[in-house]
């Protein structure tokens, strides 16, 4: 292999690390911004606008480069987008139901047990490989989980069991993305994550009842924190998956409790407890673990990382 090539894979690898650590600080900006707008709204409420306002980001940035053509192809991964909108919408209504119980920098701890799942995933479907070393990982991580809710109270435990049940559906979505952008571009990806999941939890509002107005301050809100935070995020992140393997991305994705500790800081003036604070700690140390085994795996013949434009 010449040295060009090893510097333009190298290039590309160091590129999908800065992509996965921009993605965890932009989400920053989400754990926040939904905290504060949660106030006012009911989750399900949320869940549409903030999911609709990034469907029409995608899609403007998809007619900037003129590539809207690509979301009515006849060959895209339909399924893989449909199961793709259903975990996204179940995940992240779960996911606000906890931010509205409980600190935003617990739940963002809490949440990175997605990385163990998607890990797992990863292994029994896209044939990555597990090694002691990443078992080590996730028994540190499931330990960090017992620190975090040692007597933590009743609306504790809640707020967690929400957390665990939308990282296990997370840990799903990391996975369909990953198969979808073999064959169409994040952007196509994250259009039609954000249209079905905002379309399914707008269906869900009408059907219960639970859908609300919000005021036109609540509005600009969810729109400014859906463009920085989730959308900018999201694009960041399926880029990174385009560059890396699905481990890897996720376990660097891990520092993102430390930007929404300072952001929640900056925002609310509260910090969590010192229990919650080493226990969140050791999780992430947890899944840094996976990282390092996920390095010393080998991949299986014509299982390789993905090259493509995002």
């Amino acid at each position: 292999m010449s040295p060009r090539r090893i510097w333009s894979r190298q290039s590309r690898e160091v590129q999908g690390m800065l992509l996965s650590l921009l993605s965890a600080a932009c989400m920053g900006i989400t754990y926040v911004a939904s905290k504060y707008v949660l106030r006012t709204i009911n989750p399900e409420t949320f869940v549409v606008f903030w999911f609709a306002m990034g469907s029409i980001y995608s899609f403007l940035l998809l007619m900037k480069r003129g590539r809207q053509i690509e979301l009515f192809r006849k060959d895209n991964p339909w399924k893989h987008l449909m199961g793709l909108g259903l975990a996204s919408a179940v995940a992240i209504i779960l996911f606000f139901y906890a931010i509205q119980l409980i600190d935003p920098t617990i739940v963002s701890f809490y949440t990175r047990a997605d990385n163990v799942f998607a890990v797992l995933l990863g292994v029994l479907f896209l044939r990555e490989r597990f090694n002691s070393f990443e078992g080590l990982g996730v028994a540190i991580a499931l330990l960090g989980s017992l620190v975090t809710t040692y007597r933590g109270g009743d609306l504790l435990m809640i707020g967690l069991s929400l957390c665990l049940l939308s990282s296990i559906l997370e840990g799903v979505t990391v996975v369909l993305v990953k198969l979808a952008v073999r064959k169409v571009s994040p952007v196509v990806v994250i259009f039609y994550r954000s249209l079905l999941a905002s379309s399914l939890a707008l269906l869900y509002g009408l059907l219960t009842g639970r859908l609300q107005m919000p005021t036109g301050k609540v509005l600009l809100i969810i729109a400014a924190a859906s463009l920085g935070g989730s959308f900018m995020a999201n694009v960041t992140f399926y880029a990174a998956l385009a560059r890396l393997d699905v481990t890897r991305a996720t376990a660097i994705k891990t520092m993102q409790p430390f930007f929404v500790l300072l952001a929640a800081y900056l925002a609310f003036t509260t910090l969590p407890s010192s229990q919650q604070l080493l226990g969140g700690a050791i999780i992430v140390t947890g899944i840094l673990c996976l990282l390092y085994g996920r390095r010393m795996v080998r991949r299986p013949e014509g299982v390789g990382t993905l090259v493509l434009e995002p």
